[in-house]
């Protein structure tokens, strides 16, 4: 599972311990980040949209899931 939330965004913090320790205890193989933006930075017409954390966010959630694709179709 992959999570990417914002450092401007103050429930992420608690959120994203909880989660993380949740996901934890289930045995899920998880990646929780936190972006240098503003909550709903990654849609493109909003106006906290942030070009470089949503390249960001985009390439790794690709790489991601290239990776585990590759791995269960091998």
């Amino acid at each position: 599972m992959y999570v990417g939330g914002a450092s401007d965004d103050p429930t992420f913090r608690d959120m994203k311990q909880r989660l993380a320790a949740a996901l934890t205890r289930a045995g899920v193989d998880q990646r929780i980040e936190t972006y240098p933006a503003r909550h709903g930075w990654v849609p493109q017409d909003t106006p906290v949209h942030d070009p470089a954390a949503t390249e960001r966010h985009w390439q790794t959630l690709i790489g991601l899931l290239d990776a585990k694709l590759k791995r269960a179709a091998a």
